[in-house]
């Protein structure tokens, strides 16, 4: 065996021993928290089931929206139990908003908020819950869940999650689609699987008519014209080159021959829009922003919080994968086209898939 090869192999069995050693202390750490906060090794049935607590402590926002199938189905499934959600921003929660939820927590885990933290732990260590959920897990949700009171905590197995649950189930990776892969959680617990698990942001009526309002006022006199808006932000190997984006435009006021209002949505990272937009719009508040995008009657986005936003609150989206697994990562929304290849995209048979020839 050469020197390279030995030097790999002692790395290698280092950090295997390493990952082994952070586990183990991981695990201890765990079941001190865990004490006393009275996990039951009998499983309930869904009927004496009456307080939920479902824990998702991550910040990005597409996997906010990623979180709307398993909380709407286990809704379903607990018709007559209230629910909570722990969540880790604040601006998070309005995603959940008209879900019937009874409260909703922000964790602010982390070094800077740890006072913020520790007063929220103590708010939710009040409630004694009869099932505490993790549908993804993760080492804070793990932290924050061996701190609550619950009877049946339950997330999919490993060995730092059997410290603070009272039931693990093995992950058997039945759905690809990332939103989807926590619903089998709830079959383990000898639920039904569902026929269709809902995505869906609920929008309310008075949020619809202020942004079809103000999607008039923006357009003006322009407002009796086909429209059409995209987003270019993105992360990484994500981002789309905007002679990519120019030549896309380019095919739409083609087929619309330049009879069409081009919007597009801006952000604090993208500040000016392409010359090609005849008009621009930004809104911070996510749920304006969805309610807007619901109206403008096509929407085109890279795999990012947008996308997912508009795909959530029923608009007509093409979501652009360049990158990422569709399979595993695309809209779910009802009137949506999941593109991997940009070149390949044309007008007519684009709209029409979507029924808006």
């Amino acid at each position: 065996m050469s020197i390279v090869k030995k030097i790999r192999t002692a790395l290698r069995q280092f950090d295997a021993k390493r990952r082994n050693h952070s586990i183990a202390l991981e695990v201890g750490f765990l079941k001190l928290l865990v004490r006393g906060k009275g996990r039951q090794p009998e499983l309930l049935e869904p009927k004496q089931v009456k307080r939920v607590l479902i824990v998702r402590n991550n910040k990005r926002i597409g996997n906010m929206f990623f979180l709307l199938p398993f909380v709407n189905y286990s809704k379903e499934l607990y018709p007559n139990a209230e629910f909570d959600l722990l969540l880790s921003e604040p601006w998070q929660g309005t995603i959940f908003d008209n879900l019937g939820l009874k409260n909703v927590y922000y964790s602010q885990f982390g070094v800077k908020s740890i006072f913020d933290f520790f007063r929220t732990i103590s708010s939710v260590k009040k409630q004694q819950y009869d099932l505490i959920l993790l549908p993804y897990g993760g080492s804070s949700d793990r932290i924050v869940t061996a701190m609550l009171n619950g009877k049946n905590v339950v997330a999919f197995y490993g060995a730092a999650d059997a410290a603070v649950c009272s039931h693990t189930f093995k992950y058997q990776a039945k759905y690809k689609h990332f939103a989807l892969s926590c619903i089998e959680l709830l079959e383990q617990l000898g639920l039904p699987a569902p026929a269709q698990a809902s995505a869906r942001l609920v929008l309310s009526d008075s949020e619809k008519q202020c942004a079809a309002d103000e999607l008039k006022l923006l357009l003006g006199e322009q407002n009796n014209k086909p429209c059409l808006a995209y987003f270019r932000g993105a992360r990484g190997a994500k981002v789309i080159a905007d002679k990519d984006w120019q030549a896309l435009l380019a095919k739409f006021k083609q087929h619309y021959a330049g009879d069409v209002n081009v919007i597009e949505i801006l952000s604090p990272d993208v500040t000016r829009p392409l010359a090609e937009a005849d008009f621009s719009y930004s809104n911070g508040d996510l749920r304006k922003l969805a309610a807007f995008l619901q109206q403008v009657p096509l929407f085109f986005c890279g795999d990012t919080g947008p996308l997912h936003l508009a795909s959530s609150a029923g608009a007509y989206c093409v979501g652009l994968f360049t990158v990422t697994n569709v399979a595993q990562y695309g809209c779910l929304g009802e009137h949506v086209v999941n593109v991997t290849d940009l070149d390949a995209i044309q007008a007519p048979a684009l709209l029409a898939e979507l029924g808006l020839d």
